[in-house]
């Protein structure tokens, strides 16, 4: 048996297949949020604190987000739109009622969608609520 370099059809097959893989990602959507986490500092217990992150498309095909979920009730959380074409961002709305907390917190937030590389993305949030007087 030898072995060796391989032949001009075999590298020829590989290029071509690999032009191919490259092309079908271009053609895929793909999900960027901005900021993967955000830490909104103190706020005074029983306030409610809200800020947005942002979700773009930067793929080459239609993106769905198909849920937007927090890890806690004191979370609520929605996306402005459900779909973004390529290049499209949309805000995604996340609001923390810190009723009756206190102390350091620590929120998940998780975005599904049809990114087929990354198909859950997990977004932070954190601070910490100061008790009220």
């Amino acid at each position: 048996m030898k072995v060796g370099y391989p032949d001009k059809w075999t590298l020829l097959i590989f290029v071509l297949l690999s032009g191919l893989v490259i092309a079908q990602s271009a053609n895929e959507p793909k999900a960027v949020v901005k900021p993967m986490s955000y830490d909104f500092g103190d706020i005074v217990q029983d306030s409610v604190f809200t800020t947005f992150y942002v979700i773009t498309n930067e793929g080459g095909d239609l993106l769905e987000i198909t849920k937007v979920n927090a890890s806690c009730g004191c979370t609520a959380v929605m996306s402005e739109k459900n779909e973004l074409k390529p290049g499209e961002s949309a805000n995604i709305k996340v609001s923390f009622n810190s009723k009756g907390r206190t102390g350091k917190q620590s929120k998940i937030i998780t975005v599904e969608t049809n990114d087929p590389h990354n198909p859950a993305i997990k977004l932070a949030l954190t601070g910490n609520v100061i008790k009220k007087n």
